[in-house]
């Protein structure tokens, strides 16, 4: 038991005392680290500086270099400087040399200066006599030139006069041609309204054919559809009869049925066509060819037996009243007046008029 208590003694004082070590430890291994921190911070430090030592190295190096650059240039500006000293000294030298010479040149000039001045006094009188008469020779020679310009200024002036002249007949000339210029520009332009017209007019016209040709195909597609029903109308009349005549034959004894007479067409005698002389006499006879035309077409569809296209080749081919597109355009004009409409007859399409004393019974 004492042995036991004397276990657990030891053995708490050795827990302690390893505690006390570990603690001891832990704060030997944070100083070691803080001093290890301490360290890498100062060794970051002294990285930088050394790093800033290095650029203060490299800036030193580039001011160096430039400063032994301008060195050199300094001493190739000091090297021309001399070169240009020594070429001002020669020029000095020249100059003071010149300046002998010319001071010799100036005594020369001196000298030749008085030698002329006696030279001058001593011709004077001669100058004087020879100017006198050169001044009176130019003098003659200026008025007989003068003489000579106001001849020509008379010339001039009497040219001037003629040419004058010559520009009032060329204005006149010039206005008569204008004037006619403008007489013909006015008519040319007349001329130019006049088919201006006249286009228009052709536009209408065929504007007015287009829809008369527009209108046919309607007027035919109706006429399509016209025949169509007239022809289930006669077939079923047809059966109708047929069906009556064997209720009659089944009823009486057969007799013979009346022989059917077909309508023949109506073959227009026409006239011969109009010569030239024929047509200038209508145009100068009838003032008012558009209502001769009118009242010719009809005439024609009174009758009540031609289609369209008879109709056109008696006015346009044998008659040669008017061309195609006029008479198409007439007739739409008679359409659209009421004058005429369309018929059928013996399965044709024809024209007839609207008028009560003519119309197809």
């Amino acid at each position: 038991m004492v042995f036991q208590i004397l276990g657990g003694k030891k053995k708490k004082e050795l827990e302690r005392k390893f505690t006390t070590f570990s603690e001891q430890l832990a704060q030997a291994f944070a100083q070691i680290k803080t001093d290890i921190g301490e360290i890498n911070h100062k060794v970051d430090s002294n990285q930088k500086d050394m790093e800033k030592i290095g650029q203060w190295i490299d800036y030193l190096n580039r001011s160096n270099q430039r400063l032994s650059e301008h060195n050199l240039k300094l001493l190739q500006k000091y090297e021309k400087i001399t070169e240009n000293h020594q070429k001002l000294h020669s020029s000095h030298s020249d100059l003071s040399s010149s300046h002998s010479r010319t001071a010799q040149m100036a005594e020369n000039l001196e000298n030749r200066h008085q030698e002329l001045s006696r030279a001058i006094l001593t011709h004077k009188d001669e100058l004087k006599s020879e100017v006198h008469n050169s001044l009176k020779e130019h003098r003659e020679a200026s008025e007989h030139e003068l003489k000579r310009l106001k001849t020509w200024v008379d010339y001039l002036s009497a040219h001037i006069d003629r040419q004058k002249t010559k520009e009032e007949a060329l204005k006149q000339d010039i206005e008569g041609i204008q004037k006619n210029w403008l007489e013909a520009y006015s008519k040319l332009r007349e001329l130019v309204n006049g088919l201006k017209g006249e286009n228009n007019e052709l536009k209408a016209s065929l504007d007015s054919v287009r829809d008369e040709l527009y209108n046919s195909q309607k007027e035919l597609e109706n006429t399509k559809n016209l025949a169509k029903s007239h022809i289930l109308e006669a077939k079923s009349e047809l059966s109708q009869q047929i069906q009556a005549l064997k209720a009659i034959s089944q009823q009486a004894p057969p007799q013979p049925l009346p022989v059917m007479q077909q309508v023949q067409p109506v073959v227009q005698q026409v006239s011969p066509a109009p010569n030239s002389f024929q047509r200038h006499i209508m145009s100068r006879v009838l003032p008012n060819r558009k209502g001769y035309v009118l009242k010719f077409i009809l005439d024609l569809v009174g009758e009540n037996k031609y289609s369209t296209k008879e109709l056109e080749e008696i006015v346009v081919n044998e008659k040669q009243l008017c061309g195609r597109t006029s008479f198409y355009a007439y007739l739409k004009e008679l359409k659209l007046k009421g004058r005429i409409n369309y018929a059928e007859l013996d399965e044709r399409q024809i024209l007839v008029s609207t008028d009560p004393q003519q119309r197809l019974q």
